[in-house]
């Protein structure tokens, strides 16, 4: 395992660290296959191992430097799960917080006592949201104007939010790649993960919905730290509303259409920002009901 890891550093170094971010999320499903294959224990020591490896041929990168830590503590964390038998959800929930964890670590406090303040780095976050606009020929300020949200103050929002959704989206890319690997070398099988057992519930569509009255109230509020809980609100109800949104597409295409076009379908709404309004209607049809209902017939008709 050591060998692999060294070797897939020594090609990112030739590369310029081209990959660093893919072999860092490696490391922690290493380590849950080298456990669940030996022992906690002996996982132990393949830590130290991957810390000590990944630091000195890594040339103490940045990514190394920061991230190693936090998968190898996801990896272990994960691996008690499994050798306590927890089911899929509660490994899913481990790799989620403890990456989450870690990400806000990272962000909150290891940046600033490297020299990275945190309003340096909104600031970045602020200036490549305004090009990413420029690409689908949208003013980003003016946007956030047009619904009465200051786009200086949203932003510290969004990047806050975007740090912990990066956390939540590693964790279950580690749990669904565990799974797969576990599974295909015959290590342990952890059951099978299908997409369409996911089972939103309306109670929630019904909330992101009405989370969206934060953007409102939030412009008649005069006190600072409600201002920015009402825009988190209802950015958070966005989000989730777009998830269910882009889980409908996925599942419509290969279950109606049997083609696998979703992604196909959000690319060309992210450039086209009149189709957003679309996927967030989608969304709330989907996590309420009929459309998920409408699904499901389409499934039972199948077989």
């Amino acid at each position: 395992m050591l060998a692999i890891i060294g070797a897939l550093i020594g090609i990112d170094r030739i590369s310029a660290y081209w990959f660093s971010e893919l072999i860092v999320l490696m490391i922690p499903v290493v380590l849950i296959m080298y456990c669940a294959l030996y022992t906690l224990k002996d996982g132990l020591v393949l830590s130290v191992g991957l810390l000590i490896i990944s630091f000195l041929l890594g040339n103490f990168q940045f990514t190394y430097l920061l991230y190693v830590p936090v998968g190898i503590a996801t990896g272990l964390a994960y691996s008690f799960g499994v050798s306590r038998n927890f089911d899929r959800t509660r490994l899913l929930m481990t790799a989620i917080a403890v990456y989450v964890v870690g990400e806000v670590i990272c962000s909150f406090i290891v940046y600033p006592l490297m020299g990275f303040p945190l309003a340096t780095m909104i600031e970045e976050y602020k200036l490549t949201l305004s090009e990413t606009g420029l690409l689908t020929s949208m003013n980003m300020v003016e946007a956030f104007s047009n619904i009465g949200v200051d786009f200086s103050k949203i932003i510290v929002v969004i990047y806050i939010i975007s740090i912990i959704l990066m956390g939540i989206m590693e964790g279950v890319l580690i749990h669904i790649v565990s799974i797969f690997l576990l599974k295909r070398f015959k290590i342990k099988d952890l059951g099978r993960i299908n997409i369409f057992d996911i089972k939103p519930k309306p109670l929630v569509a019904y909330l992101a919905l009405f989370a969206q009255f934060g953007l409102v109230l939030a412009n008649k509020v005069d006190n600072e730290i409600l201002y920015y809980v009402l825009l988190s609100i209802a950015i958070i109800g966005i989000i989730v509303l777009f998830y269910y949104g882009y889980l409908f597409l996925v599942l419509f295409g290969s279950i109606v259409l049997h083609r696998n076009i979703g992604a196909f379908l959000i690319l060309i709404a992210f450039f086209v920002p009149v189709l957003l309004s679309g996927v967030l209607l989608l969304g709330y049809l989907y996590g309420a009901g009929p459309l998920r209902n409408y699904l499901e017939s389409k499934v039972r008709g199948q077989q």
